[in-house]
């Protein structure tokens, strides 16, 4: 229409509407006027949008192909890896944290990575780790990310692990400064390699074990850099049962376990308090259908991923080896009341996906790195 038929939307409308939008439709609208591009940079509006944005998830393959799925829509789309990555060394692992990827590759160089807006940040560390022995870890300073965005690394020393304390190096990199310190701090506890840590409102969780005995969930706190033990974990935990850890509605996390020997799924969620304390666990969902996927841990196959949807869905992004044990098919799930939904993103042969980056939940974001 006209404009002078049609007048412009005031600006707070016009927001409104916008912070509604996909990113990636966003993306495409930052040329239509310089009032968008504006609201597109302006840190409130990105956050506030931020909240509003439904998980994806993000996979990449040993062809340097990154393919990211809603697994509301069915939508899905491809694209290579950035040229940044190209002539590098494999990424190893992936970290998410409000759209952002920290990416350690296996030459144990980090990067942050916003696949939405295409941007990649070296963080060149001070000191070389092997991939086998450090952790990583992405959050921010304060109440909001404003406080500025923040790496750590730990290392990881097996051969402590019948000791009572574990002496590590702690690595912290603020973004805003381009600065790293360093300081060294005894855990009498590690980290389980099987089950990846997590970020959620600005801090790092993972499913540690201490090391007399017990397993229970570990946070680090990025305002006041310390670790923090939270709290146990709701059920025996089992080495051959499968675990995920994720977030849950922004300020909680969930805990997908597949029992080995019943092969009953269960999602646990968490009551958090204010200071990110786990004041209690609740039973979110369980299936014990004869039709449930049975999840394994496998060599070569992907982690299993999950989160859980606006509907109250729990969605699984998983690798299945297929009757022939050929193949390997990516399968998402979507597990509601009384029903459980397949859909089949790719066929490949085995040993074809690199099984550490090959599933994650992801939120496409418009934080810059």
């Amino acid at each position: 229409m006209d404009s002078n038929e049609c007048p412009s939307l005031p600006l707070e409308l016009c927001e409104e509407i916008l912070c509604r939008v996909p990113t990636k439709s966003l993306m495409r609208f930052k040329l239509a006027c310089k009032r968008w591009l504006a609201l597109f940079n302006d840190k409130r509006f990105v956050n506030k949008h931020l909240a509003l944005v439904e998980e994806h998830f993000i996979r990449i393959n040993s062809d340097r192909k990154v393919t990211i799925i809603s697994p509301m829509t069915r939508a899905c789309s491809s694209f290579p890896l950035p040229y940044e990555f190209q002539a590098t060394p494999d990424i190893y692992t992936m970290i998410h944290c409000d759209g952002l990827l920290l990416c350690i590759l296996e030459s144990s160089a980090m990067a942050v990575w916003n696949p939405c807006l295409n941007q990649v940040r070296w963080i060149k560390p001070e000191s070389s780790y092997s991939i086998n022995c450090f952790y990583g870890g992405i959050g921010y300073d304060g109440l909001s990310q404003d406080g500025g965005y923040k790496i750590l690394r730990f290392g990881d020393r097996d051969i402590f692990r019948n000791q009572y304390t574990n002496t590590v190096v702690v690595d912290i990199y603020e973004l805003k400064s381009n600065y790293w310190k360093k300081y060294k701090v005894s855990l009498d506890w590690h980290v389980v390699k099987t089950c990846r840590g997590v970020s959620l409102m600005g801090n790092m969780y993972w499913i540690a074990k201490w090391n007399q005995a017990g397993f229970f969930i570990q946070s680090f706190n990025f305002s006041t850099e310390t670790f923090e033990p939270l709290a146990s974990l709701p059920f025996d935990y089992g080495a051959y049962d499968v675990h995920n850890l994720s977030a849950f509605r922004g300020n909680n996390l969930s805990l997908l376990v597949q029992n080995k020997e019943t092969e009953k799924i269960e999602v646990w969620v968490t009551n958090m308090g204010k200071k990110g304390v786990i004041i209690s666990w609740t039973k979110f969902f369980s299936v014990t259908r004869p039709d449930r996927p049975v999840f394994r841990a496998c060599e070569g196959i992907a982690t299993k991923v999950h989160f859980i949807d606006k509907k109250n869905r729990v969605v699984v992004c998983c690798e299945e080896v297929t009757v022939d044990e050929r193949c390997v098919s990516v399968n998402i799930y979507l597990f509601g009341e009384g029903e459980i939904e397949k859909q089949e993103i790719e066929l490949h042969k085995r040993g074809f996906s690199w099984p550490f980056v090959s599933g994650y939940a992801y939120l496409p974001s418009l934080v810059p790195v």
